[in-house]
C-alpha cells in the first residue's frame, strides 16, 4: 500500500524538521519542505502533487499561508490542507476557516492530534471530491440537453430511442446521455434506417439496398455491420424480428 505524501510548508526549519519525523512515525511519506510562496509553487510546478499540505499561516515572505492556499486551490482543488499557527485568536481561525481549511492545528503539534486531523482531512477531502464530481456531471448532462433540445426545435430531427439512446436525424449522431457513440459511416446509415422506420421491421433487402446500392452485399459484410452496431450498442435496442427483418427500439 503506498504512503500518503504530505508538503510541508512551514519557515521556522526546526519546526518543519520535527514535523517531518512525526510524520514519517506516523505512517506518512514526506515529499518536500517549503518556507514561502516562491518555493512551495516550485516544488508543484516540478510535478509534485501531494496528498496533503501542512500550512504554517504566518509565513515570511510576500504571502501569507491564507493568501497562498487559496492560490494553491485553483492548480490543486481536491488536495486538502490543515493550517499551523501559533495564534488561536477567533479571527484568525475564522479567517482559515474563510479560506476552505480542513483543519486546524495549534503548536506546539502533539501526534495523536496531528494524526487524527489529518485522518480527518482525507476522508473529507474525498467526500467532497464525490460532491462536486457529481454535480458537475449533473451540470454537464443539463448543458448537453439543453443543447439537444435547442437543437430539436431547431431541425426537430431529434428522436428519442430507448434505454436512454438520442438521435439526431440529421448528422446521423447517436448520443448516449451525454456522450457521442462514435459509429462508422454504414453503421450511421443502418440505424438511420431503423430509425426512420420508427420501430418498423427493415427487412434485409430494404437494408442491402439502402447501404449497399451500386452491389448487393456478401452474407458475411451483411452480418458483419449488423453484429458490430449492435456490439456498441444495449443488447435489445436492435432486434431481429422473427427473422423477417430488423427493427429498433422506440421509447
Amino acid at each position: 500500500m503506498n504512503k500518503k505524501t504530505i508538503l510541508i510548508v512551514e519557515d521556522e526549519s526546526i519546526i518543519a524538521l520535527n514535523l517531518k519525523e512525526m510524520l514519517i512515525d506516523l505512517g506518512y511519506k514526506v515529499c518536500g519542505i517549503t518556507n514561502n510562496k516562491c518555493s512551495t509553487l516550485s516544488i508543484l510546478e516540478s510535478g509534485i502533487e501531494p496528498d496533503l499540505i501542512l500550512m504554517d499561516i504566518y509565513l515570511k515572505g510576500e504571502s501569507t499561508g491564507i493568501q497562498l492556499s487559496k492560490i494553491l486551490k485553483k492548480s490543486i482543488p481536491f488536495v486538502p490542507i490543515l493550517f499551523l499557527t501559533a495564534n488561536s485568536e477567533l479571527s484568525t481561525i475564522k479567517e482559515a476557516s474563510n479560506a476552505n481549511a480542513y483543519g486546524y492545528l495549534l503548536k506546539p503539534i502533539k501526534e495523536r492530534e496531528l494524526k487524527a486531523n489529518i485522518e480527518l482531512a482525507f476522508h473529507k477531502s474525498i467526500s467532497d471530491k464525490k460532491i462536486i464530481e457529481k454535480l458537475n456531471a449533473t451540470e454537464n448532462t443539463n448543458k448537453t440537453l439543453i443543447k439537444l433540445q435547442e437543437k430539436e426545435e431547431i431541425t426537430g430531427s431529434l428522436v428519442t430511442l430507448k434505454y436512454g439512446y438520442v438521435f439526431e436525424q440529421k448528422e446521423k449522431v447517436l448520443y448516449l446521455k451525454k456522450n457521442v457513440v462514435k459509429l462508422t459511416a454504414k453503421e450511421q446509415s443502418l440505424l438511420a434506417l431503423l430509425v426512420q422506420k420508427r420501430g418498423g421491421v427493415i427487412s434485409r433487402e430494404q437494408i442491402e439496398h439502402t447501404i449497399w446500392p451500386h452491389e448487393p452485399a456478401g452474407e458475411g459484410a451483411f452480418r458483419s455491420l449488423i453484429f458490430r452496431l449492435r456490439n456498441k450498442l444495449h443488447k435489445d435496442l436492435i432486434v431481429n424480428s422473427n427473422n423477417i427483418g430488423y427493427q429498433i427500439a422506440i421509447d
